[in-house]
């Protein structure tokens, strides 16, 4: 990810000392059960984009976090759109700034100093169905 003109552009607007933290995001519907009323959810992941590629895939690195399990409406739901789209602000509040005129965060780093990171959405995994869906 770091080798596309996307991060070094939104990086040079940032302040000096502060850095983009890429977050890519995937989510697919899935079928739990036959047993309940709602047998579907959206298990919604997260990672970052600066992990490198030959480490990121890996289930034993885990550098994919489950972060929300977002429940599939009820077939008598009358917009399935609008309640994934409430469920993701609620459980991703942050990630709602699309620039970086969004929120900073202050994070401790390996060396004892505090640096300040922009978190970004980047990417979003997902099949063609939550493509349209999330359009």
């Amino acid at each position: 990810m770091n080798t596309g003109d996307w991060w070094w552009d939104t990086q040079d607007q940032l302040p000096a000392g502060a850095m983009i933290v890429p977050v890519i995001c995937a989510s697919d519907k899935t079928h739990w059960t036959n047993f309940s009323d709602n047998p579907h959810a959206w298990p919604l992941y997260l990672t970052i984009g600066s992990i490198r590629k030959d480490i990121g895939p890996t289930p034993k690195t885990r550098a994919w976090i489950l972060v929300g399990l977002i429940p599939y409406p009820l077939k008598d739901a009358k917009n399935i759109d609008e309640a994934w789209h409430s469920a993701v602000e609620t459980v991703l509040p942050q990630l709602t700034h699309h620039d970086i005129a969004g929120p900073s965060v202050k994070w401790d780093c390996p060396d004892g100093f505090q640096q300040q990171y922009y978190p970004l959405l980047a990417a979003w995994v997902r099949d063609y169905l939550e493509q349209v869906m999330i359009a």
